[in-house]
């Protein structure tokens, strides 16, 4: 039964990546009016959330022959799919800097969006690179978001 829901769900998906509407289009369904006039896919407007079901199941009829369970399933997808895709390309970023050595010795305290708790925790292990900041305990994402800005910026700097 979950290979079934598995593979009906990945059709759906590749479906609903695959096929789409225009701008125009998307307007008469009552969706947004953008006048970059980009298509968007049947996930993106489901995701959205801004076109009401019966529009949706309009437009694209093979999405009310879906079971239930796989219908449900296809909306969280579509409703989680750019906070997915944001967070893998910030972990594709961490992870080309995790391995970057810091050869330089930073005042934590000139660094904003650190809090004291975190500036003082660098200012006692002194990390040696981004990856050894993130397993300091109580690191937070913004911190080490914070950390890879400053490090980029005095990479540029370093460059100029």
């Amino acid at each position: 039964m979950f290979r079934r829901d598995r593979t009906a769900l990945e059709e759906a998906l590749g479906r609903a990546r695959a096929e789409g509407l225009g701008a125009s289009a998307l307007q008469r369904l009552g969706g947004p009016a953008k006048a970059d006039g980009q298509r968007r896919s049947l996930l993106e407007v489901l995701g959205q959330g801004q076109v009401s079901v019966a529009a949706i199941d309009a437009a694209f009829p093979w999405l009310r022959d879906l079971a239930p369970r796989i219908r449900t399933l296809l909306e969280t997808e579509a409703l989680y799919a750019g906070y997915l895709h944001r967070q893998e390309a910030d972990i594709r970023a961490f992870r080309r800097e995790e391995m970057r050595a810091w050869l330089w010795t930073w005042d934590y305290g000139q660094i904003g969006g650190l809090s004291t708790e975190v500036r003082e925790k660098l200012a006692e292990v002194r990390p040696a690179s981004l990856g050894a900041a993130a397993r300091i305990q109580g690191m937070t994402p913004a911190a080490l978001g914070a950390l890879a800005a400053h490090l980029r910026r005095r990479q540029a700097d370093m460059v100029a």
